[in-house]
């Protein structure tokens, strides 16, 4: 699908795996928000952006917009990766304050998971799992099945880009 691509800022893997799941469904390309260029935004429809969920900002997004604004297409829908239980993210709140900084309308997904504590180092494993006692679930559903808001959102876009 020439017509969406997947942008993402991981330090981990966590969000890259997120990521993954949703170019892989889509049938799309993936980019790492490091090595994206105004040439990888260019003739698509849709762009979706995705990095992890600190407070109530998307990691890197705002570089990311700043960087590439004019290059955008007019549909950029947003995903927040974390392990904060779902009921516990101002996702409306969210939404709102991309909403007002950006010219164009942006959807926001939250999707919480349970990240590999074996792929991070020492220090990222002891905070983790710190963050996850106190304020991760104890079951998280598959990333497929988390994902799959954010995919619908994404065909219903791109079937009324292509009326």
């Amino acid at each position: 699908m020439e017509q969406a691509l997947v942008v993402y800022a991981s330090e981990t893997g966590f969000t890259q795996r997120f990521a993954l799941g949703i170019a892989q469904a889509l049938h799309c390309e993936l980019i790492d928000v490091q090595f994206v260029t105004t040439a990888d935004l260019q003739k698509r429809k849709l762009i979706i952006y995705g990095g992890h969920l600190v407070g109530e900002k998307v990691l890197g997004l705002k570089a990311f917009y700043r960087e590439f604004h004019q290059s955008l297409p007019d549909q950029l829908i947003v995903f927040g990766s974390g392990i904060i239980r779902r009921e516990q993210v101002a996702i409306k709140q969210i939404k709102l304050q991309y909403q007002n900084r950006c010219v164009m309308p942006i959807d926001f997904y939250y999707l919480q998971g349970q990240p590999k504590l074996s792929q991070m180092n020492l220090f990222r494993r002891i905070q983790t799992s710190l963050a996850l006692k106190q304020l991760g679930a104890s079951h998280c559903p598959a990333i497929h099945e988390t994902i799959q808001p954010l995919l619908r959102a994404v065909v219903r876009l791109l079937d009324q880009a292509n009326l």
